[in-house]
């Protein structure tokens, strides 16, 4: 093969570019497959779009990268990506097996069982049975989720008064949750910050008890709390062995 500059390329593979695809033109010329690829791209020349997706083709995708298998058949990565949602094939990632090969019996199961479930049936993740079922357009009426506890009156009664991190330790809900709760109820975060003087007997409270409790108590975000106790080197409760 021909190690020639891209500038050097002959007339007549030039004159055939978006023609033909780029690995056909590279065998023909005898010439490297990405000097061909990286004229065309120079000039602007849209790829040759009749892609023989052979069965030998098929079965490389989502065992390498788009990326990888586009420069072999001489296309776009594009082309490629299109080519794989469109079969439902999840991308290649190093360490995953080859891609699943789907049985009828296994499409049948989907959105009727968890993709969860599914995918401990078939050996594999459950976001490529995810995937797959998304891609057919299955939806599924199925949630391995746990449902939310609903919200109390008092915990709402927190909410724009206490900082949502703080909100978060005192009912053990996520932050994320907190602030999309709030901000569902118009409710703005708290601007309020309590300047407090940390005397022998305030910093004697630090990490005798969780730090949520002691800055409900003194009115202070929780971070206050915890950046001082963290400041004495003052473990945190349960840490300091004091419950």
């Amino acid at each position: 093969m021909k190690q020639t500059k891209s500038s050097d390329l002959p007339k007549k593979l030039i004159a055939q570019l978006g023609k033909k695809s780029d690995r056909e033109l590279a065998k023909e010329f005898n010439v490297a497959l990405h000097f061909v690829r990286k004229e065309r791209l120079s000039r602007k020349i849209l790829a040759f779009q009749s892609i023989n997706w052979s069965p030998k083709w098929i079965r490389q995708l989502g065992r390498m990268t788009d990326a990888s298998l586009a420069e072999k058949m001489g296309i776009t990565d594009t082309a490629v990506f299109v080519k794989r949602r469109s079969l439902g094939i999840p991308s290649f990632f190093p360490g995953r097996a080859v891609h699943t090969q789907w049985k009828a019996a296994q499409l049948r199961r989907l959105g009727k069982v968890t993709d969860t479930a599914l995918a401990v049936e078939m050996g594999i993740s459950a976001s490529v049975v995810g995937s797959k079922r998304q891609s057919l357009g299955i939806s599924s009426s199925l949630t391995t989720s746990v449902p939310r506890r609903p919200w109390t009156s008092a915990e709402i009664a927190m909410l724009g008064k206490k900082p949502d991190t703080e909100i978060s330790a005192l009912t053990r809900r996520g932050r994320r949750h907190v602030r999309s709760k709030r901000e569902s109820l118009g409710i703005p975060p708290t601007q309020i910050q309590k300047n407090i003087t940390w005397t022998p007997s305030l910093m004697k409270r630090l990490g005798t008890r969780p730090d949520a409790e002691i800055a409900a108590e003194l009115g202070v975000s929780l971070n206050t709390v915890a950046i001082q106790r963290r400041g004495c080197g003052i473990p945190s409760y349960g840490r300091s062995g004091k419950k």
